[in-house]
């Protein structure tokens, strides 16, 4: 399963309540939603976050203690 479509079935699962913002992904298993793209700090790297239009980006840097240092863009619509 792709992350896109983690991210869709997870929205599926309760429509409306997850609406905008972005599913995060961490080793193929939804970690969380945010309401907007922010705080890498709080994100492991490698954690990837995917908006309602299939925009994808991963977490980068930093460490898993201390947290991602950035959003990279991976795949814009």
């Amino acid at each position: 399963m792709t992350h896109q479509d983690l991210a869709q079935e997870f929205r599926d699962k309760e429509p409306g309540r997850y609406r905008g913002g972005v599913v995060v992904i961490f080793n193929n298993h939804v970690a969380g939603w945010m309401s907007e793209l922010r705080d890498p700090q709080s994100w492991e790297p490698g954690c990837f976050a995917i908006d309602e239009e299939g925009n994808e980006w991963v977490a980068v840097g930093g460490n898993p203690y201390d947290g991602a240092k950035r959003w990279e863009p991976v795949s814009q619509k």
